[in-house]
């Protein structure tokens, strides 16, 4: 009979996990705090269910080394670039804020050096997984919080890796540690990179040739755990061998596709990692520490959401999305469990001092739901008390907007913000930018925008781009809780002013309407109207069937959403001036026979059943052509007529049946 001891106690954690995971999603909390109340319970600490702990350990371990593989994965040259001012600016100055004061900190407390550094390194770090998550609930990742907070847990996870390189330095035994470890780590980066430059895709290529899927994620995983052995045999980290396959995987074509094949494997390990981590927290030492366990837990907070803060600040975030950013990562993160532990076993933690570290990260993940949810509404009550909100213009700057008048205030200078001042631009109507990035802004100034840099939350920003003369608001920005408070100030500011917000989710409508916006364009909404335009095109349906289909479709959107006082706009009724009939407009292809003939010759009405109600010639449109009108190269015919005439029409203008 064979020992089963470790596939029970597996079976044992994942079902507790399950059920933990379970009731902490209803509770709306994250499933990471359920698996450490798992491990709480079942450890040698707790009511010792789990006899196989070492042997769960090592299974766990999997769980780190698919975690760095994905990190890595998800790093590449391009995105460092994109992101690389705020990562490089914010994210260093977090950590190296974080990191210095907490050092300092536990070094005055009595602690040796090597402690506080191990300590200063471990509690700079914030939960990736658990902030990245819970902005994906909430779409708030294109936030300016969002991408600030997101741009500072990028460069943690980059400084996990040369934290593990140098941490065997601060243990009692650096000798078998030296500068020819960091050597070994170069040339093993570097053997990486030339294989992924000249082996990789050749390799990966050969693979797919053979179409199978399980060849493929054997190749996978045989690199993950090839690379992850070499690497510790040059002394170096399990891990840090994860990561560097994931980052020479990140340049391949087929990076997405591993992205999705590991992630069910990672998300698996990953939940035994957390148990682990969860069995190693000694109740008992909890118990008689937990005043230095709060009093730490309490400070950490403080210090990382001021460093965080900073850092926002630093480039150039108004204090508002500075401090979301900070109470949304005041956490400490899962890469701290594993430098602690590499802490404790080279010499450089005591088991103690270890225990309280424990607590005091595990702690920080289990409060994070908490202050998650609150974090914007704190954060604009310390920026309201701090008086920061108010981005001061040059004098120059006040007197422009001082002058407008009947104008539209754009919030946000994306893509959709920009596309508005386009249109309002061609139109000669007058409008001003307002913008959080000051980069962005720095840019749009450049290119002649009107626009100024503040938080369009904020009543003295709305006042001063002349929120109370302005005719319309349009919202291009994507931030819900900047929603919900920028409309009911601008509609307290200037009651008669027409509001017109975009947001992510249909759901949302409801709530923005009661806020006080006119109209809501959901990102939601129109990407199902675009899917559905180009997927009738695909079948060849006519373009004026599409368009009917989508003005009803969108007239039956806004009907449903729209308040009762307010009519809406029935376009269907415009595309056709006959029951049942049908709007087309049709190019006249190249080679068309027709090309050369006038209507008459043509008899068009005749041979198709259908009216040549139009013709659209070098951007001006002919109306009611007459009879002699001869079709030339790159016309386009307006016709009017059934759907059977339409398609008969069709296939006449190309000589051909379709």
């Amino acid at each position: 009979m064979p020992n089963l001891t470790l596939l029970q106690d597996i079976l044992i954690l994942i079902c507790l996990a399950l059920a933990n995971a379970y009731l902490f999603s209803r509770l709306r909390q994250s499933p990471i705090v359920g698996y450490l109340v798992t491990g709480l319970v079942v450890g040698p600490y707790g009511f010792h269910l789990i006899g196989a702990v070492h042997e769960v350990e090592i299974v766990a371990e999997i769980g780190v080394i698919l975690l760095l593989f994905t990190i890595g994965l998800e790093f590449s040259y391009g995105r460092i670039m994109l992101l690389k001012k705020l990562l490089l600016r914010a994210g260093a100055t977090q950590v190296a804020i974080t990191g210095l004061l907490v050092c300092l900190a536990t070094w005055l407390t009595g602690l040796p050096p090597s402690s506080a550094i191990s300590l200063g390194m471990a509690m700079a770090l914030s939960s990736t997984a658990i902030v990245l998550k819970m902005l994906l609930e909430r779409g708030e990742v294109d936030s300016p919080h969002g991408r600030i907070s997101l741009s500072i847990l990028l460069f943690q996870d980059l400084c996990v890796i040369f934290f593990l390189v140098g941490l065997p330095l601060l243990g009692n035994n650096p000798q078998g540690f030296s500068a020819w470890s960091l050597v070994r780590a170069s040339a093993i980066l570097a053997g990486l990179y030339l294989f992924s430059r000249h082996l990789l895709q050749p390799l990966l290529r050969s693979i797919l040739k053979t179409r199978s899927s399980e060849l493929f994620r054997l190749t996978i995983l045989a690199l993950v755990l090839g690379t992850a052995w070499a690497t510790a045999q040059a002394g170096l980290s399990l891990a840090l061998g994860a990561f560097i396959a994931g980052l020479a995987l990140a340049e391949s074509d087929s990076s997405h596709q591993v992205l999705a094949d590991i992630i069910p494997f990672r998300d698996v390990f990953l939940a035994l990692f957390f148990i682990s981590i969860g069995m190693l927290i000694d109740l008992r030492i909890l118990a008689d520490t937990w005043p230095l366990v709060l009093t730490g837990l309490v400070l950490l907070s403080l210090v990382k959401i001021g460093a965080a803060a900073i850092a926002a600040r630093l480039v150039h975030y108004p204090l508002r999305p500075a401090l979301t950013c900070g109470l949304m990562i005041f956490q400490v993160g899962e890469f701290s469990f594993i430098l602690l532990k590499q802490a404790l076993a080279v010499g450089a933690l005591q088991e103690q001092t270890y225990q309280v570290a424990l607590s005091v990260v595990a702690l920080s993940m289990m409060c994070t739901p908490f202050l998650f949810g609150h974090a914007h509404a704190i954060a604009a009550r310390i920026a309201g008390w701090l008086g920061k909100t108010v981005t001061h213009e040059a004098s120059e700057e006040q007197e422009r907007t001082a002058n407008l008048e009947g104008h539209v205030v754009i919030a946000g200078y994306g893509l959709s913000g920009r596309n508005v001042a386009y249109a309002l631009r061609n139109m000669r109507l007058p409008y001003i930018h307002i913008e959080l990035n000051g980069e962005a802004v720095r840019l749009a100034r450049q290119s002649g925008d009107f626009i100024i840099h503040g938080d369009a939350t904020a009543e003295a920003v709305l006042k001063g781009a002349g929120i109370t003369k302005a005719n319309a608001l349009v919202l291009a920005i994507n931030d819900p809780s900047a929603l919900s408070r920028v409309i009911p100030t601008a509609r307290e500011l200037n009651p008669d002013i027409y509001i017109l917000a975009r947001t992510r989710y249909v759901a949302e409508i409801e709530n923005l309407k009661e806020l006080g916006a006119d109209e809501i364009i959901t990102d939601e909404f129109g990407a199902g109207l675009e899917l559905t335009t180009l997927l009738l095109r695909q079948f060849q349906v006519s373009e004026g069937r599409v368009l009917k289909l989508i003005s009803t479709l969108s007239d039956e959107h806004h009907q449903r959403y729209r308040q009762a006082n307010l009519q809406t706009r029935n376009l269907t009724g415009y595309l056709s001036v006959l029951e049942g009939g049908e709007i087309e407009i049709q190019a006249v292809p190249d080679d068309s026979p027709c090309l050369g003939k006038s209507l008459a010759e043509l008899n068009f009405r005749a041979e198709t059943g259908s009216s040549v109600v139009g013709v659209v010639r070098h951007e001006r449109v002919i109306y009611s052509p007459s009879a002699d009108l001869r079709l030339e190269t790159g016309d386009t015919l307006m016709l009017l007529g059934e759907d059977l005439d339409i398609r008969q029409a069709r296939e006449f203008l190309h000589g051909h049946p379709l």
